[in-house]
């Protein structure tokens, strides 16, 4: 019996604990009985009046929308009023640190808030840049410091395995931040206006809506009252049944659903592999109807929220064998297919060998979507929709049909991009199971290690998963701005009067190859390389191939 008189091996009371920048601790006890036992504890009994401060929060917010969604440009302007914002924040802390004795990191931050705002102030113009870098800098080093702590203590506790996990996964993405440092503080300044906003409504709702538990919450407390509000939606057993029923195929009569998948994958990987063949849209659609791979893949999301390792083992195991089936049919599929090179090349298969970042959206809001459908049994009309946009047997039908014509560079595309489905849907499937009550409260925070590592695992793919696409996306980008700046020059080369026609520009890195059809000779390529260089804005290379034509006519002939 410990100092407060409570047995040692008494059962855990399931306390959630969050302990803020500040030092303040904020914790929850809960039990699998009374998923809000011990709130007070985490609850101040007089309130503080944080509404204000997040309601003007929120509209700072929607001003930052307003003005970035008026004019592109307001950036400069807004940097500059946040500069002297940060400025301001900073010897304010410094002076505070000075006269309180805070610790020597609240010191740091003040200087640095205080140097973030001079750029702001005085390079405008490169502020998105510098502090993209900065952005990138500061999270990469957070998560060395997180994944090297984790590294060294990895067998001391799960906590230890999610801080490794969470320290390679911020490693990622101030990677991904590094590399695209203007778009990365755009996302970041927009991303934080949204979530002023959407903070400034759940803190009205809950202050309106609420008002005993308001009385006692910080309106400001975003953390207290999203746990305040999840530990009441757990779903009740009966609709819990219901969703493991859909989403788990080991459940009931484990071995006709397990047939029943199988015969399914066949028939929709054969559909959808000569519906790709034919470059038919409406046959390879109903391909995606009839598929059922969605189902595992929601089942391996449940069995994570839910910490339920066989269930997540199964229902992955089902999904890998599935998924290399499906390639293994196509690809057997493939041998049947007449004129094999000309189908790699038509509009199904090229569509799906060079995903974006709108595919990693789609996937995402897709995921989520299906979640929601399994979850609620009035939305599951809305099932079939989710189907044809996540669109998840064709990518593997044409990673099958293209192994065997060993194209493997489209062969990876098309694996990516289930991929990206793949992952999109794990992450989103999960967030949503957590927030329609899918899974005890208690239950979650007790196995919360196991399901962070899990998550962040997901996340990090994702993280991994966007960095290809967007170095892709800029790939061809570019190559597409190149293109269009150096046919320019080549029509100036040629001149309007020449009897030459321009056959194809391809575009191989630093490289340009040109083909000419026509009668006459070429001008001198001396000079357009250089006009080619100045017009791109580096060093390029160019190749001119001519192919002669010549032409004749026959004329009467007489005796």
């Amino acid at each position: 019996m410990d100092q407060t008189g409570t047995p040692n091996d008494a059962e855990p009371t399931g306390e959630l604990e969050r302990i803020d920048p500040a030092g303040a601790d904020h914790s929850i006890n809960a039990t699998p009985e009374h998923p809000d036992q011990g709130l007070d504890e985490h609850l101040q009994q007089e309130p503080r009046g944080g509404l204000t401060v997040v309601v003007a929060q929120g509209v700072l917010g929607a001003l930052v929308l307003f003005f970035v969604a008026a004019d592109p440009y307001a950036f400069t302007a807004l940097e500059e009023l946040v500069g002297f914002g940060l400025v301001a924040f900073g010897i304010f802390e410094v002076v505070s640190a000075i006269r309180r004795r805070y610790h020597l990191l609240h010191l740091i931050q003040a200087i640095a808030a205080i140097g973030a705002g001079g750029i702001l102030v005085l390079w405008p113009d490169q502020t998105l840049t510098i502090a993209g870098y900065l952005l990138g800098a500061v999270i990469t080093v957070r998560g060395v410091m997180d994944a090297w702590a984790g590294a060294r203590r990895w067998f001391d506790a799960g906590a230890n395995a999610w801080v490794f996990v969470r320290g390679v996964t911020l490693i990622a993405i101030g990677v991904l931040v590094t590399l695209f440092p203007t778009q990365s503080v755009t996302l970041v300044v927009v991303g934080g206006a949204i979530l002023a906003i959407g903070r400034a409504v759940i803190s009205t709702w809950f202050v309106l809506s609420n008002t005993d538990a308001a009385s006692r919450i910080d309106a400001a407390d975003t953390y207290g009252i999203v746990t305040y509000w999840l530990s009441r939606r757990e779903m009740d057993a009966a609709s819990a049944e219901q969703v493991e029923d859909r989403v788990f195929l080991q459940r009931g009569n484990a071995r006709d659903r397990f047939w029943r998948f199988a015969v399914l994958m066949g028939l929709a990987t054969g559909i959808a592999t000569f519906g790709i063949a034919t470059d038919s849209t409406a046959v390879v659609i109903g391909a995606m109807l009839v598929a059922p791979l969605m189902t595992p893949i929601l089942g391996v999301a449940a069995g994570l929220i839910n910490g339920r390792t066989r269930s997540t083992i199964i229902s992955a195991a089902t999904v890998l064998l599935g998924a290399l089936g499906a390639i293994a049919l196509a690809r057997m599929l493939a041998a049947a297919i007449p004129d094999l090179q000309s189908v790699v090349l038509n509009s199904e298969v090229t569509s799906r060998t060079a995903p974006s970042i709108l595919d990693l959206a789609i996937a995402i809001f897709a995921g989520a979507a299906g979640a929601y459908g399994v979850s609620r049994a009035e939305s599951s009309d809305a099932l079939p929709g989710v189907a044809v946009a996540i669109a998840l047997v064709p990518p593997l039908s044409v990673v099958g049909i293209t192994l065997h014509a060993k194209d493997f560079g489209q062969a990876g595309g098309a694996l990516l991009l289930f991929l990206t489905n793949l992952f999109s849907i794990l992450l989103m499937a999960g967030a949503v199971f957590v927030l329609v009550g899918y899974g005890s409260w208690s239950r979650l925070y007790h196995r919360r290690n196991r399901i962070r590592v899990s998550f962040a695992a997901v996340a990090l793919a994702i993280v991994l998963i966007t960095i290809h696409l967007a170095l892709t996306g800029q790939r061809i980008l570019r190559s597409s701005a190149d293109l269009r700046q150096s046919s320019a020059a080549f029509e100036e080369w040629l001149g309007a009067d020449t009897d030459l026609r321009t056959e194809a520009i391809e575009v191989d890195g630093d490289v340009i190859t040109v083909e000419l059809v026509g009668p006459t000779v070429p001008p001198a390529s001396a000079q357009l390389a250089e006009d080619v260089s100045e017009r791109v804005g580096r060093t390029m290379a160019v190749i001119v191939r001519w192919i002669e034509e010549q032409r004749f006519t026959s004329g009467d002939t007489t005796d």
